[in-house]
């Protein structure tokens, strides 16, 4: 059995080792390949190689930022492009990748970790489970309805302005991300496309924005791919269908990303729009304690509810939490008679609420009585949790 070993790479050819691997994992022509390696190369401790016999086999990258529940930011770090090459594959390194990078994670004080899965069973088998959604929307612009032109609509490089309307929206969410200024970057800068940003003033200053790029099937013909979109009042997003039904003559169709009860489409006077594509994210618990430590909860609640923790790979997880709720925020102690049993994955798939207690139960992953359940399920209810960001 050959040597396995984890860490960030230990010099550029590592990197690039890394970068040649996801031209036969992902697809990823040699160009775009290598200009990932440039885009990283001054920034090595965000990424981890796994090694097998001394040879870089695959590898990950690591996106420090926050996700927003309860109203409050909780420490959250994204995995991203998690890969082993096809001829390591089915010896266990995907695994070993991840157990370390969990352990190091939770040592540096890491509450959360969330990723997109390409496959679910490796992930599960190291404590994430489904958490919530990432779906995409489509609708046809001659079948738009909607034709406001109350408030104005102008072409702005103000990011600063973005960024504080989105920080509105998504700390009203469940899921959406606290991104850190390079994934701002990511969002703002499109690789190799040209992106259009508009935002809407109404009389007391901004109201909304769209960040846009315009795909095109047929030579002139376009789509309007919508990379960001935040309306804070209907009235906002009346203005912005009303702008993309004046696209109409060239665009057919407008796609977005939202929540499974989307308020932007309730502008809409008719239910027009397709769900397109759907996916479910995933969410670890790295830090029991500071997850419900940092997380917001319902200001009217004033309960309290004791937890077991049992058979985490983390093994400080592994103990028993009260979790004392009042005022909206949380305190946790440890110890005590434990009123419900989770496992850490149903407690990821409650902490978002994605499922209530009851269907963690139901999942195999949750032991307690209906009153304890129907207690943890009132402390960790919320807005459909759910992400506009792919990573």
């Amino acid at each position: 059995m050959p040597d396995i070993s984890v860490g960030p790479p230990a010099d550029e050819a590592e990197l690039q080792a890394l970068a040649d691997q996801r031209t036969r994992t992902y697809n990823q022509s040699p160009d775009d390949a290598r200009g990932w390696a440039e885009q990283r190369k001054d920034n090595l401790q965000d990424v981890r190689v796994v090694r097998s016999g001394g040879k870089v086999a695959g590898g990950l990258v690591l996106l420090p930022m926050g996700q927003w529940f309860g109203g409050r930011s909780v420490p959250m770090v994204g995995i991203g492009g998690v890969g082993i090459d096809p001829q390591y594959r089915a010896e266990g390194l995907a695994s070993s990748l991840m157990r370390s990078v969990l352990e190091e994670m939770q040592g540096n004080g890491t509450a959360l970790s969330a990723l997109y899965p390409a496959t679910v069973p490796v992930y599960r088998r190291v404590g994430y489970e489904l958490a919530g959604s990432y779906l995409t929307y489509t609708i046809e612009t001659d079948l738009l309805d909607v034709r406001d032109r109350e408030l104005t609509v102008e072409l702005s490089d103000d990011t600063e302005t973005f960024k504080k309307l989105y920080a509105t929206r998504a700390r009203q969410t469940s899921g959406n991300l606290d991104r850190s200024d390079s994934f701002w970057n990511r969002v703002l800068d499109p690789p190799k496309t040209m992106q259009h940003r508009y935002l809407v003033h109404g009389p007391d200053g901004p109201e909304g924005y769209v960040l846009f790029t315009q795909p095109s099937p047929k030579n002139w013909l376009y789509d309007l791919a919508l990379r960001d979109v935040v309306a804070l009042t209907p009235r906002a997003a009346r203005r912005l269908w009303t702008f993309f039904a004046d696209h109409r003559s060239f665009a057919g169709k407008v796609k977005w990303n939202g929540p499974p009860g989307d308020p932007f489409s309730l502008a809409l006077r008719e239910q027009a729009w397709k769900l397109d594509d759907g996916w479910s994210w995933m969410l670890r618990i790295c830090d029991v304690e500071r997850a419900l430590t940092e997380r917001g909860y319902a200001q009217p609640l004033d309960t309290e509810i004791s937890f077991a923790i049992t058979a985490d790979l983390l093994a400080s997880n592994n103990a028993t939490f009260t979790l004392r709720v009042a005022g909206g925020k949380g305190d946790v102690t440890r110890n005590g008679k434990a009123d419900v049993t989770f496992d850490v994955r149903g407690l990821a798939s409650l902490y978002t609420g994605f499922m209530t207690a009851e269907d963690v139960k139901r999942c195999g992953y949750a032991e307690g009585p209906d009153e304890a359940l129907s207690r943890a399920s009132a402390i960790f209810a919320g807005p459909a949790p759910w992400l506009c960001d792919f990573f």
